[in-house]
């Protein structure tokens, strides 16, 4: 998909007065290139080439190699300081869309009667939707296909540019996603937990009694091997003493800097960050630095032609092997462990919260902008498409990789992306595409 920005030659638009038909047509192709090679992912479970233990050891190599050199290829060099003061609108845009999914979460949680787990689950399927992988398929598709998506702020604006522009829109609003899906979502929403807290509720369990006995046991055998070993640390003293003035100045250096290393804040950063929060911080720091940037992706230098092209082969491999894996989650495996009580909630919930409600909300508070508020890139035809079609796009792939990595609602997963991706994701699209093109007509 990424390939089409290599096109060398502007294409206009191919078919002035696009069809109901033919916009059905070129979304069901973006799904499709989703579908298939989830159905790969399928075959591959079905016919035991792919077990529960692979897709997990799949999943953690993603998460640790292969995504976190995606989001460095794609992130780094499309930034410039310039141009985080122009796309300043996608943060505040990405904020009101994800309040508005957290409030929508929040009222079916309540009304399904879902226990704090299985709400936060509802809350990670609507806030974290997808920006990927069918969104640039249909953008790219769109950019070369609609009419009237040229910038008139942009001198000889094409549809080269428009899809240019599209895609970096995206990857902002991917970015911010992954910064919150990898460290709230994946840590807070989607955290593990014990099977107390997923049935909702909690019971003082023969294990936890076992436990305070063991500490008993525990305490007395440590206070009779403190006394067993007290003549040895008056033996050990004389040595360690001799040796002090030797080691002091050596033990103060190390003292101070392992309280540093162990202190609260740097204890809380290091929890909270993970390989693409890493990657995304070099990516930021590549971008914000003229000569990094050019040495790295411009220059047709060594780095660029070594270690910038080494690690763009390893990030093409990170979406495929997300789709893998979700067409293996999708083929009902022994190993899973089973749906809950409330699976038909849950994942009614979840759609609705994901793909429903926030629209209400959000497509006319987005026109109005776009009509009315002229700063920024309101009014830039491709982004009113890529924030109608993110509005209503299904819950992000990757949360089947943190449902997996930890272990839970594994069941609820594949029943989201079974009805969001094969069920709802043409009929919504399709309605959000025309919609969309109303809107720009009205707005224009």
């Amino acid at each position: 998909m990424w390939a089409l920005l290599s096109r060398n030659e502007a294409q206009p638009p191919l078919n002035p007065d696009l069809s109901f038909l033919a916009i059905s047509f070129l979304t069901l192709e973006a799904v499709l290139e989703v579908v298939i090679i989830c159905f790969a992912g399928f075959m591959a479970a079905k016919t035991k080439l792919l077990s529960t233990a692979g897709q997990k050891v799949i999943s953690q190599l993603n998460v640790d190699l292969f995504t976190p050199c995606l989001v460095f290829t794609k992130l780094a060099p499309s930034l410039s300081l310039n141009k985080m003061v122009d796309i300043i609108i996608i943060p505040i845009f990405y904020a009101v869309t994800t309040l508005a999914s957290l409030v929508c979460s929040r009222v079916m949680s309540n009304f399904m009667s879902l226990n704090n787990a299985e709400s936060d689950y509802v809350t990670a399927m609507a806030v974290f939707g997808n920006s990927n992988s069918l969104p640039v398929s249909l953008t790219m598709s769109l950019a070369y296909t609609l009419p009237d998506l040229l910038w008139d702020q942009i001198e000889d604006d094409d549809s080269d540019k428009v899809a240019s522009r599209g895609i970096l829109y995206l990857l902002i609003f991917q970015q911010l996603g992954q910064i919150l899906r990898w460290s709230w979502g994946y840590n807070k929403l989607l955290r593990k937990r014990s099977p107390e807290e997923l049935s909702g509720y909690q019971l003082e369990t023969e294990a936890e009694i076992s436990v305070g006995s063991d500490d008993v046991e525990s305490s007395r055998a440590s206070s009779s091997s403190r006394q067993a070993n007290d003549s040895e640390e008056e033996n050990d003293s004389l040595l360690t003493n001799r040796k002090q003035p030797i080691v002091e100045t050596i033990t103060a250096e190390q003292s101070v800097l392992s309280q540093i290393w162990y202190s609260k804040p740097v204890q809380g950063f290091l929890s909270f960050m993970n390989p693409p929060l890493y990657a995304m911080l070099i990516s930021i720091v590549v971008a914000s630095v003229p000569a990094f940037q050019k040495e790295f992706f411009y220059n047709d230098s060594f780095i660029q032609n070594t270690l910038t092209k080494s690690i763009d082969q390893l990030g093409s491999v990170s979406i495929p092997l997300i789709l893998i894996v979700l067409g293996s989650n999708l083929y009902p495996s022994a190993d899973i462990p089973a749906p809950s009580r409330n699976y038909k909630k849950i994942v009614f919930a979840s759609l609705v919260s994901r793909m429903i409600l926030p629209s209400f909300v959000l497509l006319p508070l987005i026109a109005i902008c776009v009509k009315y508020v002229n700063i920024s890139i309101l009014d830039d035809p491709i982004f009113l498409i890529v924030a109608f079609v993110l509005t209503v796009s299904p819950p992000a792939i990757q949360l089947s990789q943190i449902t997996q990595l930890n272990g839970i609602y594994q069941k609820e997963m594949a029943g989201v992306l079974f009805w969001g991706y094969v069920i709802l994701t043409l009929p919504t699209t399709i309605f959000i595409v025309v919609t969309s093109l109303e809107v720009l007509k009205w707005a224009t």
